[in-house]
């Protein structure tokens, strides 16, 4: 069997190899490391020491980690990774590297008070909410530290704004700014924004690869038949669109409220609220849609103005059923209803439930809630399986979101109130944040509970890897190339493996899923794949969530073990050249071919055994 030398040489296209990159400005403390294997190493150690205090120092079986440990904001740390051995010895280690953690904001709230916690129900993780008064959103955790924040500057020039409205498991997030949504990373980088042609209000996800937006619409229609005698006969109605975009912002799907929702079904307390405030204001908001969820079949909204949540078939766009206050109906859906007025943020559950938050305005009493229902489309039922009153003091005249989480309990924005809680399935509180700034209440509209910043963190051991930073290579004696992948993210996520040759020309390829939290081994033959000696080869590895994330590792084959001046054969002579470099006092790792990090006569020994052989 021919014996080669692999060699590789490894780059990562965000970070030269280490993660953060040297002397970074970050606005989180929670924060990722990811940096080159050391030879021979079992596990790693992480030295993070601050300008001020004592160094922190953190354990890794694999070439990267997660620090959930407290940093300081506005700290600058020198961090370091030495590799270790069976019995933990330090082996080597990398230059330090710098990481400049940022100081909060000057706008950051001043009041963040956690009223209430019970450690034993409160599910981990951390917060991720939006200040919607103050114009930007933040992560907190469960002592109300922050955790991480998002620059509004980078959004607009003039009023900047960004509210969250999801954590995709790329480990972006999107976002609401002034009339555009965004998809953009922890650091602020914009990937995505609306064309212009769309104006964004209220809500905006990303779904298989789309997006999905409010975009609100004028349209000039008869006023109705009780039109107060101050307005004209024809008005300005303002409806909605549900759009959907493609990667590139272009339209795939829309609904248009002026296409499937009669005019006759209005609410007359806008009418009055156009006639109170014409002609400074000159159209009447007349639909007000706040949410949509999308789940691949059905699209459920949110009509804030009718009371009314709508489920809508993908395909066809049919109406497949509404409920809601039905005073504003022509058709009424389900025999028994369920009373809420002014709601957000619709869900459907796993469970096939929907929930959502009812704001229950102009309804007596006014206590906001959340509501859980489950219906039958067939027996046009509805029922209430689970609600949760607010005090009437936090009664909220709009804003708010209930979200579900996996281990059964919810977690309640109370919109313009200022307080989050969390409740468990005994409707118990086990988490009380409360939200002002300079005493003043600060409103929000969405709140979600995530295990860190990173659902897509991974790293790759290669095996019997040698060498040295930016000069390694793979001693091997079979056509395998052998790595582990280690998924740190709390995310499932699938990655794809890709070989290309010296004309960028993909010659193998395979995908791998790997669950949150666990690691994978992938072994790659060479021996079904053309390789010819001394031509370089890419090695690709990209997770389908976010494949500009990618790593990549170049390599070529060298040779024939052994064969040090590449005459394709192993004689005398390259023992001459390998005893020459023994007495030069000279390592070469090529030369080391039993790996214990010294060229001798073991060495010699080992080549003369690959000759004999």
């Amino acid at each position: 069997m021919k014996k080669y030398l692999i060699y590789l040489l490894t780059s990562f296209c965000f970070t030269n190899n280490f993660y953060p990159e040297d002397n970074s400005n970050v606005n989180y403390t929670q924060i990722f490391f990811k940096w080159p294997q050391i030879e021979n190493t079992i596990s790693y150690t992480l030295t993070l020491t601050p300008e001020i205090g004592n160094p922190l120092i953190i354990n890794s079986e694999s070439n990267s980690i997660i620090n959930t440990e407290y940093l300081s904001w506005g700290m600058q740390y020198t961090w370091e990774i030495c590799g270790n051995n069976e019995i933990d010895q330090i082996i080597s280690c990398h230059e330090p590297k710098n990481l400049i953690i940022n100081p909060l904001p000057l706008y950051y709230p001043n009041q963040l008070d956690v009223l209430l916690l019970s450690e034993n129900d409160y599910y981990d993780g951390i917060t991720i909410l939006d200040f919607d008064s103050m114009r930007f959103s933040s992560a907190l955790d469960k002592h109300g530290v922050p955790i991480w924040f998002i620059d509004r500057s980078l959004f607009g020039n003039f009023n900047s704004k960004i509210l969250v409205t999801e954590l995709l498991t790329s480990g972006n997030f999107t976002g609401i700014g002034i009339g555009s949504g965004y998809e953009f990373d922890i650091n602020g980088n914009v990937f995505f924004e609306t064309p212009s042609e769309y104006p964004v209000h209220h809500d905006f996800i990303r779904k298989d690869n789309t997006y999905f937006l409010i975009n609100a619409v004028n349209e000039l229609n008869p006023c109705p038949d009780d039109c107060p005698d101050n307005l004209p006969e024809d008005i300005f109605w303002q409806g909605d669109r549900f759009i959907q975009l493609d990667l590139e912002g272009e339209l795939i799907w829309e609904w248009n409220t002026f296409d499937y929702i009669d005019l006759n079904e209005y609410n007359p307390r806008y009418l009055d609220r156009l006639s109170n405030s014409y002609p400074e204001e000159e159209s009447m908001d007349w639909t007000h849609a706040n949410s949509i969820f999308y789940n691949g079949d059905n699209i459920f909204v949110s009509i804030r103005n009718l009371s009314r949540i709508i489920k809508i078939d993908y395909s066809t766009k049919d109406i497949k059923w509404h409920i809601g206050d039905t005073e504003f109906m022509n058709e009424i859906y389900f025999d028994n209803q369920i009373e809420f007025s002014q709601q957000h943020s619709i869900k459907k559950l796993d469970n096939g439930n929907v929930l959502f938050f009812d704001n229950h305005t102009f309804l007596e009493p006014q206590i906001s809630r959340c509501i859980e229902f489950q219906y039958d489309q067939d027996l046009n039922t509805a029922e209430v399986v689970w609600e949760y009153i607010l005090p009437d003091s936090l009664f909220t005249g709009s804003r708010g979101e209930c979200d579900r989480l996996d281990n059964g309990n919810t977690l309640i924005n109370v919109g313009r109130t200022g307080n989050v809680y969390e409740v468990n399935v005994n409707d118990e509180i086990i988490w009380h944040l409360r939200m002002k700034n300079n005493d003043l209440d600060i409103s929000s509209f969405r709140a979600e509970r995530v295990d860190n910043l990173y659902p897509l963190a991974y790293s790759v051991i290669i095996q019997n890897l040698k060498g040295d930073y930016n000069n390694y290579y793979i001693q091997n004696t079979e056509d395998i190339i052998e790595f582990t992948l280690h998924n740190i993210g709390w995310e499932d996520q699938e990655f794809i493996f890709s070989i290309y040759n010296t004309q960028n020309e993909e010659i193998y390829n395979n995908l791998l899923t790997a669950d949150a939290y666990s690691e994978a081994n992938i072994q790659i033959d060479t021996s079904i794949i053309t390789i010819t000696n001394n031509e370089e080869y890419k090695l690709k590895i990209s997770p389908t969530s976010k494949p500009d994330s990618y790593q990549e590792i170049y390599f070529y084959i060298e040779g024939i073990l052994g064969d040090f001046n590449n005459d394709s054969i192993v004689n005398i002579i390259d023992i001459i050249i390998m005893v020459n470099s023994i007495l030069a006092n000279e390592y070469n790792a090529l030369y080391d071919l039993n790996n214990d990090q010294l060229n001798n006569i073991l060495d010699i020994i080992r080549l003369m055994n690959i000759i004999l052989d």
